[in-house]
């Protein structure tokens, strides 16, 4: 997965030349993974880091039309559970409370392509069609107290969500003082797609929705209007600070394990993070 994380980021970085302009970003905040299907009915809750690359709004030609994009890879830290929903009859062992640990891992890409409806040297509000793809992954580690029919059963191993999304979003950014702008960002989209543990038989076809909303504020070291040969460009160098939240919802997930007192449940995903940032544009 970091393998991959690496190339599309090296492909991005490639892109983000051409397309004149991308922002660096690292994050660091908390996430939750909330499903039976997991084999825990409380909610994981843990610490996660992100990195992503980024352009919140990127006229074209200095037409009203505009894109952004952005990648990111988070990774959290794990949590350890009790599996609560633990088959009692498929192991009867008097008072034994199996334990499982997780972590929460994977990628989330977006593009927009979209249309000023305010359009000024000051600021921008802006709606944008999206396409998107969450590639997150759970893996879950035995506690070293837990029996062999436990491991077995319910062994060490990860569960795969691959979803594809198509929405709307609503971008906004403003120069409140010289060189200062805060910017804002929404989105709204429905996804499909799948989740797949082979080793906990868990594997089905899914639909759901994605949300996400945040912003920040940019601090331009750089912004200058120039022209080389006749060519107009505008470089600029920035700094950003600023908040992002996103939820996941995937509807009906199937689980066939005699281990577990479940066969079916939404899975619901969170993160929200404070980052900051360096970019470039010209």
């Amino acid at each position: 997965m970091k393998r991959s994380f690496v190339f599309l980021a090296c492909v991005l970085f490639l892109l983000s030349f051409w397309a004149k302009g991308a922002e660096f970003r690292y994050g660091k905040g908390n996430f939750s993974v909330e499903s039976d299907i997991l084999g825990s009915s409380d909610k994981v809750e843990e610490d996660i880091s992100t990195y992503s690359i980024s352009e919140e709004h990127k006229n074209i030609f200095g037409s009203r039309l505009f894109y952004g994009f952005n990648l990111t890879f988070l990774s959290s830290k794990k949590e350890q559970k009790i599996i609560d929903l633990y088959n009692t009859s498929y192991d009867p062992t008097p008072g034994y409370k199996p334990k499982m640990s997780y972590k929460l891992e994977g990628f989330d890409g977006q593009i927009d392509i979209g249309f000023d409806l305010l359009s000024s040297e000051k600021g921008y509000l802006g709606f944008s069609g999206l396409l998107g793809i969450s590639l997150p992954y759970i893996k879950n580690y035995n506690s070293d107290n837990n029996n062999n029919l436990t491991k077995q059963a319910i062994p060490d191993s990860k569960t795969k969500i691959k979803t594809y999304r198509v929405g709307g979003s609503i971008k906004a950014g403003y120069e409140i003082f010289p060189r200062i702008q805060i910017f804002g960002f929404i989105s709204y989209a429905y996804q499909t797609g799948k989740v797949e543990n082979d080793c906990w038989n868990i594997d089905a076809s899914v639909n759901g929705t994605y949300f996400t909303a945040g912003g920040g504020i940019k601090a331009f070291l750089v912004k200058k209007k120039m022209k080389i040969l006749f060519v107009p460009i505008s470089p600029q160098l920035y700094l950003t600070a600023g908040y992002k939240y996103d939820k996941w919802t995937v509807k009906d997930a199937k689980i066939n394990n005699i281990a577990l007192n479940v066969s079916k449940d939404d899975i619901i995903i969170t993160d929200s993070y404070g980052f900051l940032g360096v970019g470039y544009s010209f």
